[in-house]
């Protein structure tokens, strides 16, 4: 599977539709929100499915909630922009509402920085931004690779930062996750 995960896009789509097409092939593009409208936008110019939530400038709503848990490309994702979860004080709280998802993967915006890192056995992505960067000049996105194990248990799980225009970063993380111990209930 290939995920193509942006953010923080505020109207840029000029650079969110070359990011994603230089992105291809993919199986679908997670938007951590901030411009729900550029999801509109997006989705009437590409193919795959995008699932998408409200970031602080956006309103939520059933298309756009503040959080999803995406349990459909192998581990269990969620997905959320991260403001109400003061992801600019720290990592903490998106780290325990995932945990408290089932979720092996958190996908978050709002800081503008691209990070990928493994805290408490959670992946957390950062896709940064394609419209005003934070922490590097580049407008950045990431692409999340998952591939079943090797081993036949789990997954095998490759995070890439690229700038808009299609060129990797200095920034790739690859690692294993295990087969989730229990499907996703829901939100808790």
């Amino acid at each position: 599977m290939r995920l193509c995960l942006v953010s923080d896009t505020h109207r840029h789509r000029h650079e969110l539709l070359t990011a994603v097409k230089s992105a291809q092939p993919l199986d679908a593009i997670l938007h951590a929100g901030d411009e729900t409208s550029d999801v509109q936008w997006l989705a009437e110019r590409v193919d795959w499915p995008i699932l998408a939530v409200s970031g602080n400038w956006d309103q939520p709503t059933p298309a756009f909630p503040l959080e999803r848990v995406i349990a459909d490309f192998g581990p269990v994702i969620y997905l959320t922009h991260g403001h109400h979860l003061r992801v600019k004080e720290g990592l903490a709280g998106l780290v325990a509402r995932a945990q408290a998802c089932a979720a092996q993967v958190a996908v978050f915006g709002h800081t503008h920085m691209a990070m990928a890192s493994v805290q408490n056995g959670c992946l957390l992505v950062n896709p940064g931004s394609l419209s005003i960067p934070r922490g590097r000049r580049e407008r950045t996105f990431a692409l999340l690779e998952v591939e079943p194990a090797t081993s036949g248990q789990g997954f095998d799980v490759r995070v890439s930062h690229w700038t808009a225009a299609g060129d990797l970063t200095n920034t790739t993380l690859r690692l294993h996750l295990p087969a989730p111990s229990q499907p996703p209930t829901g939100m808790p």
